[in-house]
């Protein structure tokens, strides 16, 4: 896979989830998180997050831009990690 498929992070993001911590490298792998294995209920934070991945991944914005909104959704939904 190539960077523009998955939108690789600079710097990973660490989230704890009910299974554990993981490891968060891409705007791939939060778009997934994001749909699929969030902890909590919609929020307007994670829609943001999950368009933010979206436009990542169809070629039109920066993993960075992507990383940061999936970070404001885990600080909202408190799985973030230090």
């Amino acid at each position: 896979m190539n960077h523009g498929e998955t939108g690789t992070f600079e710097k990973p993001v660490t989230v704890r989830l009910a299974s554990g911590r993981r490891l968060v490298k891409s705007t791939r792998e939060a778009a997934e998180l994001l749909l699929y294995d969030w902890p909590i209920g919609e929020t307007g934070q994670r829609i943001m997050a999950r368009m933010a991945c979206m436009r990542v991944l169809g070629g039109g914005s920066e993993p960075e831009i992507a990383r940061q909104a999936f970070l404001v959704a885990a600080k909202e939904a408190k799985i973030l990690t230090a």
